[in-house]
This record gives C-alpha cells, structure tokens and sequence, in this order.
C-alpha cells in the first residue's frame, strides 16, 4: 500500500508542476503578443527595421449611439480605430462588421491623412451620411460630427 501512495504523491507533485509550467507559458505568450500589437516596424534608410511605439499613431474613436437598431445588432458602445483606418460594413472583410442586410458589403472608410481624419461613402446604395448631410465625396472629420447609415449612427472623436 505505502509503495502506491509514494508514486500517488510523486505523481501529485510532477502533474502540478507541469499544470504551472503550462500555466507560465501562456501567460509569457500573451503579454509577447501584447507587446508586439503595441509597437510596429518601420524599414530605416539603411534597410534596417526599427521599432515605433504605437502611441506616434493617429487614434480616434467610433462611439455608437444607443438605439433599438444598435441594441438589437449588438454593437459595441466605442470602436477604437487607428491611423491606418478602418472600413464600416457588413462584409466579413470590414474592419467593423455591422449584421444589417440594408447595409452595403462596403458602407464607409474612415483614415487619418497628416494628423486630419477623413471619410468616404464607398459606393454604397443607400448612401452615408456626416451630419445630416449625405456623403458625395472626401470629407474631414473633426470631433463631434455625426456619422449616419440605415437606422445606426456614430459620433466620432478625435483622440489627443
């Protein structure tokens, strides 16, 4: 009986330390990935890579006003949104997927340009609209403006 308990035991102690090992490890792997989405890589003249701090980027926010429409799609109250842009859609390949079948696949893009933010209507049938007014061409955005599509709108701002 003893020889059973000792192997219990050790056995005990090896699965428990394997399970914090484990434990460790995912939790290195996700403060890496943290910390890689925080920074990006540039290319130097020399052909060199250089590692930027996200926080030289342009940021903005997407807040999404409450409504039956907003509640009934689940959408989030903000989106965070970079430099970079992002498009507005139902598509899969949208950066924010909006599940309203009146929207287009692609509704509207929104990117920063030289520190300004501006956004476009990419074709979309029903149209978009930036302070009642709707989309025909470019416009820049400023904080405050209001961002309309079928029954959803979105106040943008700007963040310093």
């Amino acid at each position: 009986m003893q020889g059973y308990e000792l192997v219990s035991s050790i056995l005990s102690y090896v699965f428990t330390t394997i399970i914090y090992i484990f434990i460790f490890a995912v939790v290195g792997l996700v403060y890496l990935d943290i910390k890689k989405m925080n920074t990006k890589e540039n290319e130097t003249k020399d052909g060199g890579k250089k590692t930027i701090p996200v926080e030289d980027e342009d940021f903005a926010i997407l807040r999404t006003v409450k409504s039956r429409m907003a509640v009934a799609l689940k959408m989030n109250a903000a989106y965070r949104i970079s430099g970079k842009g992002v498009v507005v859609g139902r598509g899969k390949k949208c950066d924010i997927i909006v599940n309203d079948m009146y929207l287009s696949a692609a509704q509207f893009q929104i990117w920063s340009e030289d520190g300004k933010w501006y956004i476009r209507d990419m074709d979309s049938k029903n149209g978009t609209y930036l302070n009642g007014s709707r989309l025909k061409k470019i416009k820049q955005l400023k904080t405050g403006c209001e961002i309309a599509f079928g029954e959803l709108k979105f106040l943008f701002e700007e963040e310093d």
